[in-house]
């Protein structure tokens, strides 16, 4: 088994995060429904999934792997977290009629649950189900936290199934819920499955070989599962279309097919997954410069050439950021070595 798959596969996964992000792909509903809330709804699932794959990897092969790990990514995250927080505020201000001395509790809320920004909300959540998952594995064992997370993905999914609540109780208690906490798209009741659901696929990856004739039929039969249930949600839309049973069977068949993948030696698999944590952070930046251009020039009014500029300019931007980021040491170098020949030349000097 190999990771250039997975890394071919979270290329793909990042653009259509993209996709979903934008405005109206498609004009018929419900081929832009199934492309959105269908095909585009599994790339958090597999980010989720390939994350704690590698996490469990790293932490049996170094015991301090996920302190690490979580230390790095909160770095970066509070990194984007500033970055994204002046238009967080705006967008709070355009939407809520929020009282500015609260606005001390919206930043905790936003950097700890929600993200400072809608699509940062992913980092706390993966935090949250590793940190988790690490604790529950030393207590019990994957059958109890299976059906611990599948009970809570259950709960979450009522956003998603919210029409069809028949019991007038649950929906009361739901509705109060939603009031306090907005979402259940969060770590506990979203990601906390996609996180054992790693960490089990790589515990038990030998299982994954002796499978992998079936990977690609499975992959296809939960697929197509996928978009029935994909086509039952459309028919009677809940509060948010999040949750969907269907992710859960769809995309761990397709991680571990994508195990099984081989790639192109010619194909730069570090640069693509450079590329997608790039493409991930910055392009609700270029979302917004799009709309931007959209007010301003009519031509580009179309919906398809907005997703397009949308790509380029993440692309272009997120390049941009990879070879600032593997310059900046170089330069850090040649600084440190500039100060050291001139403090030498300095000393024979004096």
């Amino acid at each position: 088994m190999n990771t250039h798959g997975i890394d071919l596969i979270k290329y793909a996964a990042a653009i259509l995060v993209i996709c979903f992000h934008c405005e109206r792909v498609f004009d018929d509903p419900v081929i832009n429904h199934l492309f959105k809330n269908v095909l585009c709804r599994f790339a958090v699932p597999y980010f989720l999934i390939a994350t704690s794959y590698f996490v469990r990897r790293g932490q049996q092969q170094s015991p301090g792997y996920i302190k690490r790990y979580i230390k790095s990514l909160a770095k970066s995250y509070l990194f984007w977290s500033l970055v994204y927080l002046p238009i967080g505020l705006m967008w709070i201000q355009q939407n809520y009629s929020l009282s500015p001395v609260l606005y001390p509790v919206a930043l905790i809320v936003g950097v700890f649950y929600t993200g400072t920004y809608y699509h940062l909300w992913y980092i706390p959540a993966a935090i949250f189900g590793i940190i988790c998952v690490q604790w529950l594995l030393k207590k019990t064992g994957y059958i109890t936290i299976f059906s611990l997370a599948t009970l809570l993905y259950g709960f979450g999914s009522l956003e998603t199934y919210y029409a069809y609540i028949g019991n007038a109780q649950l929906k009361a208690f739901f509705d109060q819920y939603m009031s306090l906490f907005i979402t259940t798209r969060n770590g506990l009741f979203f990601a906390l499955i996609f996180v054992v659901i790693g960490f089990f696929l790589w515990d038990y990856r030998e299982k994954i070989i002796r499978a992998q004739k079936y990977l690609g039929i499975l992959v296809v039969f939960t697929g197509v599962l996928l978009v029935i249930e994909g086509m039952i949600v459309y028919s009677n839309v809940g509060i948010d279309k999040n949750f969907m049973w269907m992710l859960i069977p769809f995309t761990s068949c397709l991680f571990c097919w994508s195990l099984f993948i081989q790639v192109d030696e010619k194909i730069d698999v570090k640069r693509l997954r450079d590329l997608g944590k790039y493409y991930f952070f910055i392009h609700p930046w270029c979302i917004l410069w799009t709309a931007s251009l959209v007010n301003s020039y009519d031509f580009f009014a179309n919906t398809w050439l907005q997703l397009i500029v949308t790509l380029i300019a993440t692309h272009l931007l997120s390049s941009l950021v990879i070879t600032l980021t593997q310059q900046l040491p170089y330069y850090y170098f040649d600084l440190q070595l500039m100060l050291k020949v001139n403090s030498v030349y300095i000393q024979k000097l004096i």
